[in-house]
């Protein structure tokens, strides 16, 4: 198994494609540009342990690893000018020719303009320089409930001045856990002692030369030293097969820039997911070595926030009923269609649930 394997992106996905390409025998040329400065590296402690300062060294690998299996790693590089019918593609500086092309370059955040002070959470360097703004006197305002806001408003909530979390949504995370568990987590969130302004947005920001208010959409303000945006990703999706495959020979895509073709589903679906980006790579390493197997699994994801490790399987957009067993502190919640088939469920501090629940899924 030869040939030139080219991977745009240098974070999970992609280096993940890279490693199982190296797993499954290949033994041609292996390149895995990224744009950042830095080594592939874990992006869920970005909110949580790195954000908190009780990790410095978030890297998926030791620095040695790559070049051990005979991986050209190319930082501060970007991959631009791609002819898919010559097969080529300018990688920084250097015309390169390639037999695969692995498209695995993410999403960005969305992100709001404003004075100094304002923060997007995406990458490490996001990361460092927020925490590096953040003291005990600093005043937090996070905009977005979403999994960056709960997770930062968790992390930072108690080592600074005050918190306060602004969500135009009736609850945290309504709109992906329903407003019964988004209800649940309100609650915590005001028991931590976050002041959560629910239902309103943000109408702009104030500042001379630094972040000092934050405007809502119902006239209020909030004194802010530090504002953190939470409020989504953007980018294009590019749509490929159970495999990974788009409809170009040679080209692939995965991780959160891949719209996957789910055939338990009958639909592509986007999914900004650690597993789901590592499941996809596995399944685009063994396309491209000539032993292509679909990935179509269970979408999973977990979020430590508010004293809670929230972790969620399978895939609802709607659902008929919430079943709730359990208590605020350890729950399951079951969604269900009016059959009461089971679409998706919410195992909190309930880790134990989570392996039924799959096998239920997949029955």
């Amino acid at each position: 198994m030869t040939g030139t394997v080219l991977i745009a992106g240098a974070g999970l996905a992609g280096s993940r494609t890279a490693e199982t390409l190296r797993s499954l025998g290949h033994d041609g040329r292996i390149v895995v540009a990224g744009d950042e400065p830095h080594p592939p590296y874990e992006r869920p402690a970005l909110s949580k342990e790195l954000l908190g300062g009780a990790r410095d060294d978030p890297w998926l690998r030791p620095p040695r690893f790559w070049e051990k299996h005979g991986i050209e790693l190319l930082l501060d590089t970007s991959v631009r000018d791609v002819d898919r019918a010559r097969r080529t593609a300018l990688v920084g500086s250097e015309q390169m020719q390639w037999d695969s092309l692995v498209v695995a370059t993410g999403v960005r955040a969305r992100r709001i303009s404003g004075p100094p002070g304002i923060h997007h959470l995406r990458t490490l360097d996001d990361a460092l320089a927020l925490r590096n703004d953040l003291d005990e006197r600093s005043r937090v305002v996070i905009v977005g409930a979403g999994f960056i806001g709960g997770e930062v408003a968790s992390t930072v909530v108690g080592s600074v001045a005050s918190v306060t979390v602004v969500e135009p949504q009736s609850a945290p995370l309504e709109r992906i856990l329903g407003p019964e568990i988004g209800g649940l987590l309100a609650a915590r969130h005001r028991a931590y002692g976050i002041d959560l302004r629910l239902n309103v947005g943000v109408e702009g920001f104030a500042g001379d030369g630094q972040i000092e208010q934050v405007r809502l959409t119902d006239g209020d303000t909030i004194s802010a030293d530090v504002v953190v945006v939470g409020i989504g990703t953007t980018g294009e999706a590019v749509e490929v097969d159970a495999c990974g495959r788009t409809a170009t020979p040679g080209v692939y895509a995965c991780g959160d820039v891949a719209a996957w073709w789910r055939p338990s589903l009958e639909r592509h679906l986007r999914t900004e997911h650690w597993t789901s980006a590592a499941g996809q790579a596995r399944a685009v390493a063994s396309s491209i070595v000539g032993a292509p197997s679909p990935y179509d699994e269970p979408g999973f994801f977990w979020s430590d926030q508010l004293g809670l490790r929230l972790q969620h399987v399978g895939h609802a957009e709607t659902w008929h009923a919430v079943v709730l067993e359990g208590n605020e502190d350890a729950f399951t919640a079951r969604y269900v269609d009016r059959e009461g088939h089971l679409l998706a469920a919410l195992a909190a501090n309930s880790a134990t649930a989570i392996g039924s629940f799959r096998r239920e899924l997949v029955a």
